[in-house]
């Protein structure tokens, strides 16, 4: 048997930006026999929250100039490498020999063969000490692909034991594993960073539990616009940009003359029954256990991302299924599953960068072909 063990330290900086999430994941790799990762774990893990000037720093990096956008691509770097080794410090027993960042979206373009994460690797590398791999999206996109979402390649790898998985993060995605072990998949809506925003209004950092959106009443008006953007007819696989979230669908949401607890409200069950249709639609079309009208037991879908810690959201999300057969199960797990999920994926999307294995699953890209994403830094 031809059994490898790596630790490797994910690093993930979500659009939401609350903090950068670390996580030190033991992997085991087999080449020779199936499963490819036949056993991991998360070490150590913790959300490392980003200072009020990095938050308006990265706010404001969408609409800088090159040179001074680049500045921050670099200075994002030596920071990024300061925190991760501050982090290492504090559990020297852990043999970590690599690192993965996801560096932080700006612009997200497939549709114009482009993307970008800073947080230059080469910076990241030196502070840290330890090679790192950035910029996990490229090849994808170079290859046709939408470079997005990245996180089937933990569900097909570390969570087989699920049939679908749901990420509400600062952007909500979805991925539902097909009969032939491929996955549909792609990004749905706005979430954790719409939230949030709402919530701000009220004074508070973000809606706890959704306790402000349970007070809420409908606005159905802004309900129908946000239902009417274009993108959310379009067909999967697809992904998304903060930029869309910005200009497209926050200046619909952004109305002051409705109570924020009522756009709270509004938002986020539109959110439930937009994702409940998504998932219904496409466990239909992936042809997923038969279909999932026709399934005895529901599909098992795993929730994580920060709206796991909604139970408004979630209560919602529930509500759409039919008690007496329901299409789905929604399953919250521990709290390292939960939060550091995308930090492990980062960690798995490294090692099999520097191990020559695809990293994207073409089935939920839509590339033409798979590819092995990642630039290679060594400090």
């Amino acid at each position: 048997m031809a059994l490898t063990e790596h630790f490797v330290l994910g690093m993930m900086s979500g659009s939401s930006l609350d903090g950068l999430d670390l996580a030190v994941c033991r992997f085991q790799l087999d080449r020779a026999e199936h499963p490819l990762v036949p056993e991991w774990e998360i070490m150590a893990a913790e959300t490392d929250p980003f200072p009020p000037m990095w938050r308006a720093r990265l706010r404001s990096a969408p609409h800088l100039p090159g040179r001074e956008l680049w500045r921050l691509h670099t200075d994002l770097g030596h920071w990024l490498g300061q925190r991760a080794r501050s982090f290492l410090d504090r559990y020297p027993t852990l043999d970590v020999a690599l690192a993965g960042s996801h560096g932080h979206t700006i612009f997200h373009a497939p549709e114009q063969n482009f993307t970008t994460q800073i947080g230059d690797g080469a910076a990241l590398a030196f502070r840290l000490g330890l090679p790192v791999v950035t910029e996990l999206r490229g090849a994808d996109v170079a290859a046709g692909g939408q470079g997005a979402p990245l996180a089937p390649l933990a569900d097909k790898y570390l969570f087989p034991r699920y049939d679908g998985f749901l990420n509400l993060g600062g952007i909500a995605n979805l991925s539902l594993r097909r009969d032939s072990g491929d996955y549909v998949a792609g990004d749905i809506s706005g979430c954790c960073q719409v939230l949030d925003l709402l919530a701000q209004r009220t004074g508070a950092a973000y809606d706890a539990g959704g306790a402000l959106a349970a007070k809420g009443s409908p606005a159905p008006a802004t309900a129908q616009k946000i239902a009417a953007l274009p993108y959310h007819q379009l067909p999967y696989p697809k992904s998304l940009g903060n930029a869309w979230v910005r200009d497209e669908l926050w200046p619909l949401l952004d109305d002051k003359t409705i109570p924020a607890e009522d756009l709270l409200h509004t938002f986020t069950r539109w959110l439930a029954k937009k994702i409940a249709y998504d998932l219904d639609y496409l466990g239909a079309a992936a042809g997923a256990k038969n279909g999932t009208k026709s399934k005895k037991a529901p599909l098992k879908i795993l929730i994580t991302g920060g709206g796991s810690h909604n139970n408004y959201l979630l209560g919602q999300l529930r509500a759409t299924q039919d008690e007496s057969q329901p299409s789905f199960k929604f399953i919250v797990e521990n709290a390292d599953t939960t939060d550091f999920k995308e930090a492990a994926l980062i960690a798995l999307a490294a090692l099999f960068r520097t191990e020559g294995i695809p990293n994207a699953l073409v089935s939920a890209t839509g590339a033409k072909r798979a590819t092995v994403n990642g630039a290679l830094f060594h400090p």
